[in-house]
């Protein structure tokens, strides 16, 4: 698909009640090239710098978030690494309004600020249904996470930070670590097979929450390399953001959010 592809196909009928859970036959998704994820970033730092303000508004409003998740859970090492790895969950969830100004960028439409925040409105129930979904998965993580550490942490480390690096350089915990990671990796996998294209998606058309995640899911298993990559350059630049103290995330969270939608836009017919 080119950058001059500007209007997304209308809906069909069956896409008119987005409500309905009747309907689960998931959209067409096309084949794509290895390279692909890379005109993605590229398409998706051209709208960052569109109406730059727009986008680092969310970028601010993603770090602000996932300062106050880190510091409610800076006291509790338990919780603390597995609400890193939980923010990644529900971060697609609030990136709603970037692939809403990614949306009228392609389709030629006015864009303000406040279009962008009112992008709920597009679809009400499969988005709401999707952000149930992300904190459901954010909230079994967490769970998850406290039952792996009770059961195989030997040490006596509390700060969050000394826990952490306790667990990977003592060879005591690597039974741990390797549960963790198996773990972490296996939900992230799943987070990401039905919400690579499934959010824009709720986004861009008026579909059912449950067409949306199986059109994702297709998605993945037509492309499973290109999206391997995808996925490995989310995590990379990602841990980048983290690594700046979570100020990177202001640039990076609004480009992977654009670059997401173009991504969309090339997967699905």
């Amino acid at each position: 698909m080119s950058e001059g592809d500007a209007v997304a196909p209308a809906p069909s009928a069956r896409d008119t009640d987005p409500g309905s859970a009747g309907n689960i036959t998931p959209v067409g998704v096309r084949q794509i090239g290895f390279g692909a994820p890379l005109a993605w970033l590229r398409r998706g730092w051209k709208d960052l710098w569109r109406h730059p303000g727009f986008s680092l508004f969310y970028g601010v409003a993603i770090a602000v978030t996932g300062a106050v998740i880190l510091g409610v859970t800076a006291s509790f090492p338990y919780l603390f690494a597995a609400a890193i790895t939980g923010f990644l969950l529900v971060a697609p969830m609030l990136a709603a309004g970037l692939y809403e100004l990614s949306r009228r960028y392609l389709a030629g439409e006015p864009a303000s600020l406040v279009d962008s925040m009112l992008a709920w409105r597009r679809n009400p129930s499969g988005l709401v249904g999707f952000a149930l979904m992300s904190i459901l998965a954010g909230t079994a993580w967490q769970v998850a996470s406290v039952v792996i550490v009770a059961l195989f942490y030997k040490g006596s480390a509390m700060a969050p930070m000394a826990m952490m690096i306790e667990i990977v350089l003592d060879p005591r915990h690597y039974l741990l670590f390797f549960v963790y990671v198996c773990a972490g990796g296996f939900l992230a996998s799943l987070v990401f097979a039905v919400s690579v294209v499934s959010m824009p998606m709720l986004v861009d058309r008026q579909c059912d929450l449950l067409t949306a995640l199986a059109t994702s899911i297709n998605a993945v298993a037509e492309n499973p390399l290109p999206l391997a990559l995808w996925a490995l350059i989310l995590m990379l630049l990602t841990a980048l953001g983290f690594a700046t103290a979570l100020l990177g995330l202001v640039l990076v969270m609004p480009w992977l959010g654009h670059a997401s939608f173009h991504a969309y836009k090339d997967l699905v017919e």
